[in-house]
């Protein structure tokens, strides 16, 4: 079962929500996060510098850096950007693009769910970011991100989010990108309860987005039982903040690569070594937007301003759930033998870039001689699904689940 529960939190004041809230970070690099934080200092994002932001060598110490991001926390807290913090309740949080429209409840699910495998993960994460952002909940001690669930639709649940809906919603705006955000508040006991009991029948969940954060909130309550404290379950450093979407209202987009100013770089070489695994084909680059990818084992790849299309040999599809997916497939067969990309988690060449930026995103990254883009086919939900469900995980930034939710809508304490 799947327990939720109502959280006290502050939330965004109405007047200030387009300005304040965290725009989509995933789709940024860290430097690009860190200059928009210093453009921008009104908003949240200066409420969750992390180090990556900072040129090397000039990164402050953690502790130094964590200070300030409580400080500027506070700052938000007291200059009527956020509501007082009230009563517990659930939201319900929903999404429109022009093309799509999610609706979640946003709950504290506990960090045992996590821990004994009824949250289910599809990647490994770093264990420098987990203790990066462990340090975070010690020193800032709020979650503000949460972390993003899936689950099989249930009719009750659904029914009580439409309820929810009928309301005044508490927040409705639009952020830059053109999504809408709309957030309800669910203060009803009977509403509340209707809700629990819809979970209470949800076996497990997946999470979408936020395996950082998860593995960081559980590693933030063991700490605090090694030091000592008593945690009951009625405490938030024992629950995670979370955002309950079912599956049928997902969308599954690409992560694509590039590699900016490749060092030694033979551009005839690299193209006469993908012929031995890839049926390689220039493309008119006019073209591409409207031909696309078309079916699983296909890559467009930008190389010195040309398009190319490719698709993998059969020879070369292993059968298994993991090995066959395109972005396992490039890792394979061209980013490692090719480009020596050993370890696409660290290695800092290699730049991940959200499917939704689309191809246009990506050609304004690789506009050098000597810059390569991927655009990789995604993987299906089915897919996405048999991974997690058989224990195994994808590689790094292999899913990407639009539209994002935002941070900075609520302020939860711990």
């Amino acid at each position: 079962m799947t327990s939720i529960q109502p959280f006290r939190a502050h939330t965004l004041s109405p007047e200030v929500a387009k300005t304040v809230v965290a725009p989509h970070y995933d789709s940024m690099s860290a430097k690009e996060r860190g200059q928009f934080a210093d453009d921008h200092r009104d908003n949240y994002l200066n409420a969750m510098r992390s180090l990556e932001e900072y040129p090397q060598g000039l990164a402050p110490p953690i502790d130094v850096l964590m200070a300030r991001n409580r400080a500027v926390l506070e700052k938000f807290l007291v200059n009527g950007s956020y509501s007082k913090c009230q009563s517990a309740a659930l939201y319900v949080y929903r999404q429109e693009s022009s093309h799509h429209v999610q609706s979640g409840v946003v709950a504290e699910v506990p960090i045992s769910e996590y821990e004994h495998g009824q949250m289910l993960p599809h990647e490994h994460t770093r264990r420098e970011r987990e203790q990066q952002l462990t340090a975070y909940l010690e020193t800032v001690g709020v979650s503000s991100s949460p972390v993003c669930l899936a689950y099989d639709a249930v009719p009750g649940i659904d029914s009580c989010v439409e309820q929810a809906m009928l309301s005044q919603p508490l927040l409705d705006f639009r952020t830059d990108d053109g999504v809408r955000q709309m957030i309800w508040q669910v203060r009803s006991a009977q509403l509340i309860e209707a809700l629990q009991a819809g979970f209470s029948a949800v076996p497990r969940t997946y999470i979408t987005d936020g395996h950082h954060r998860a593995a960081a909130g559980a590693e933030f309550a063991a700490r605090k039982r090694k030091a000592g404290f008593i945690l009951s379950s009625e405490q938030p450093s024992t629950r995670l903040l979370a955002l309950l979407v079912p599956l049928n209202e997902l969308q599954l987009l690409s992560h694509n690569r590039y590699l900016p100013n490749l060092e030694n770089f033979d551009r005839r070489k690299f193209l006469s070594a993908l012929k031995g695994t890839f049926k390689v084909e220039k493309i008119d680059s006019r073209l591409v937007s409207d031909e696309g990818l078309t079916a699983p084992g296909q890559f467009i790849m930008l190389l010195a301003g040309e398009s190319y299309r490719l698709n993998i040999k059969p020879l070369y599809l292993t059968g298994d759930v993991v090995g066959d997916l395109d972005v396992s497939l490039l890792q394979e067969q061209v980013l490692s033998p090719l480009l020596d990309v050993q370890d696409p988690r660290s290695d800092p060449r290699l730049h991940f870039l959200g499917g939704d930026l689309g191809l246009a995103g990506l050609r304004a990254r690789c506009v050098g001689d000597r810059d390569i883009g991927f655009v990789c086919f995604p993987p299906t939900l089915a897919q996405w699904l048999a991974v997690a469900g058989e224990g195994k995980v994808m590689p790094p930034k292999s899913t990407n689940f639009i539209p994002k939710a935002r941070s900075g809508l609520f302020v939860r304490m711990l």
